[in-house]
């Protein structure tokens, strides 16, 4: 099977290997443990800026009790939305389109709706992720090294993906002091990685000290080096709930290019077929 799997990602056509960072992005900000959300006036936009020096003056929580308070701000039940993606390699930027839907942290299925791209879709249940390529009409199951590939480029994995789950599981976090943050005050949460299939070494997160999301995240290696940064560009309150709609991630070990993920038309707690996150739905 690992054979087949194998195969069939070199005999796909670039678009192909494109498009999958979509989903990537999807689950790791919307379905997996909390990167980052954002907070501005309500239905309205706001840019991410620069730390500023100093102290902000926050109550004293420890980094479980404000881990805890981001979940509750992240968490629903079923989520709609149309995507973008903008994957920029150097001087050449690809723009991707599609409709996806999720439920809770553990499920999300994807439809790619560019021409380019049109019909392929990614199913995920829990920690399985599924591909399925119209072109050829063949649904694979993303396994062993291929998880941790970053496709053509872009700044995200498929172990990135995956990722989903309380980060108490898998790091320490202790709370390194509280800094301004595009002028908001923060808590800085460091944390440490105590299993041994965490996915970062390191991470550092800026979390806004009254509404509870992350402003700001960084991922770094066991010496302290940084490999990835996520920042929100944009953002909206729907209901009691803050979402970034406007995200980009950059790999700082490579040179330039970074990934933009906008999502449009939102929609929380809608109804779904019964059968919609299943094999049968994905390759229909």
């Amino acid at each position: 099977m690992k054979l087949y799997i194998d195969d069939m990602f070199r005999g796909l056509k670039p678009k192909n290997l494109t498009i999958s960072l979509f989903f990537l992005v999807l689950v790791l900000f919307f379905t997996a443990s909390p990167v980052l959300k954002a907070q501005t006036a309500q239905g309205q936009a706001a840019q991410a800026g620069q730390t500023q020096t100093g102290q902000a003056a926050l109550p004293a929580l420890s980094g479980a009790e404000i881990l805890k308070k981001i979940d509750a701000n992240a968490s629903f039940g079923t989520l709609s939305y149309r995507g973008i993606m903008e994957i920029q390699q150097q001087k050449k930027t690809m723009v991707k389109e599609f409709t996806a839907l999720a439920e809770g942290d553990t499920k999300a299925f994807v439809e790619f709706i560019n021409p380019e791209d049109r019909g392929t879709r990614y199913l995920k249940i829990d920690k399985d992720l599924w591909m399925y390529f119209p072109e050829e009409q063949e649904t694979i199951k993303i396994s062993g090294h291929l998880l941790k590939e970053g496709m053509m480029g872009s700044d995200v994995s498929y172990e990135d993906a995956l990722e989903s789950g309380n980060l108490l599981t898998k790091y320490s976090v202790t709370v390194a002091g509280t800094e301004t943050l595009d002028g908001r005050p923060c808590y800085v949460l460091e944390l440490s990685a105590t299993a041994k299939n965490a996915p970062y070494d390191k991470q550092k997160l800026w979390v806004d000290g009254e509404r509870f999301i992350v402003l700001k995240s960084q991922m770094l290696s066991k010496s302290g080096k940084l490999i990835k940064e996520s920042k929100s560009l944009k953002v909206a309150q729907y209901g009691k709930r803050w979402f970034a709609t406007e995200l980009r991630m950059e790999d700082k070990l490579k040179n330039g290019g970074g990934t933009t993920f906008k999502m449009m038309d939102l929609q929380f707690d809608i109804s779904l077929p019964q059968d919609q996150f299943s094999l049968r739905r994905l390759s229909r």
